[in-house]
């Protein structure tokens, strides 16, 4: 009975000290962990490299040109041939002014807040 209770607690005691060498090896690797989280989360706090040309707050413009006015013209107005005949810069106004009013359109229809000019460049 005693080599019964002896051998128990020999078994006993080699379950601990496998379990104890367990729970050693699981709190390095928590602790790793805990530094790889910690790494990750500094380099993410850092803010982003942004290009110099972003860097600076600065007013962004989108510039449209329309190459064809006249042709354009063209296919909304059979008199339009004849306009732009005789006076094609009021032709060029008018179909730069219609563009402009079809994108306010289309930007309020997208919720879009935007303030579209027509400019007329020297």
């Amino acid at each position: 009975m005693r080599i019964a209770i002896v051998l128990f607690l020999v078994v006993d005691l080699a379950v601990l000290v496998v379990v104890a060498m367990q729970i050693k090896r699981l709190r390095q690797h928590n602790a790793d962990l805990a530094a790889a989280v910690a790494a990750t989360t500094a380099k993410a706090a850092r803010p982003l490299a942004t290009e110099p040309v972003f860097a600076e707050m600065k007013e962004r413009r989108i510039t449209i040109e329309i190459l064809n006015p006249i042709e354009l013209a063209a296919t909304q107005s059979r008199f339009s041939g004849i306009a732009g005949a005789v006076a094609p810069d009021l032709l060029r106004k008018v179909v730069y002014d219609r563009a402009a009013a079809i994108m306010r359109e289309q930007f309020v229809e997208q919720g879009v807040k935007a303030d579209v000019k027509v400019q007329v460049g020297a």
